[in-house]
């Protein structure tokens, strides 16, 4: 990873975060939180990084962090969770190591090319599955609450 400046890492997750959801029309309301998401998970991840974590974890830890958010967020404002938890980890998506892995197999470094793509493929793993544990523990739990407030309702 090339370093840079954390200022610099903030603001440019931020833009690529509200990019994003400009592109998939999200609501004009969400743009502003959907760009804060993306930008709070590319900084987990880079921070993490930065204190020798290995990228998997980073980005596991990064993406339940942005699940987490995403859902107290959508319970919040009312609106569907995908707005917020789309471009809040588009950050995260290993784009360079994806274009790596294709380049050095063009380049005929079939080694290289399955390393790098192991790591890109385990790292879009642990994104997804960030996502879905979250989300699945939330959702489990505000259904549980959901229903101990509807017994109390009924007595």
């Amino acid at each position: 990873m090339i370093w840079m400046p954390m200022y610099i890492h903030i603001i440019f997750s931020y833009l690529a975060a509200v990019g994003f959801a400009v592109f998939l029309n999200a609501p004009k309301k969400t743009l502003y939180v959907s760009g804060a998401v993306g930008m709070t998970s590319w900084t987990i991840y880079i921070l993490l990084m930065r204190i020798n974590f290995d990228m998997i974890s980073s980005n596991f830890i990064a993406a339940s962090a942005a699940a987490l958010i995403c859902e107290i967020l959508a319970r919040k404002m009312k609106k569907p969770t995908i707005l917020f938890v789309v471009p809040g980890i588009i950050t995260l998506i290993p784009g360079l190591g994806l274009y790596n892995t294709m380049y050095y197999l063009m380049e005929g470094d079939f080694h290289l090319a399955l390393t790098t793509g192991t790591n890109v493929l385990l790292s879009s793993g642990s994104i997804a599955l960030g996502v879905i544990v979250v989300s699945s523990l939330f959702r489990t739990y505000y259904k549980n609450l959901r229903d101990k407030v509807e017994v109390r309702n009924a007595s």
